[in-house]
């Protein structure tokens, strides 16, 4: 596994988990939704750095 993948799966994880906290205390769901989306971006990124 390059650096690479590994910084972005680094990186998805901890943004899931900021999402999932956020959505525990309440926070609006736009913000949720946000962090969300980003971590699934990141997840894409480490799909296809892996892949390559």
């Amino acid at each position: 596994m390059n650096t690479t993948t590994l910084i972005f799966a680094v990186l998805t994880a901890a943004l899931a988990a900021v999402a999932i906290q956020a959505f525990r205390i309440g926070n609006e769901k736009r913000d949720v939704a946000l962090l969300g989306a980003f971590s699934g971006l990141c997840g894409l990124a480490t799909a296809v750095s892996a892949a390559l």
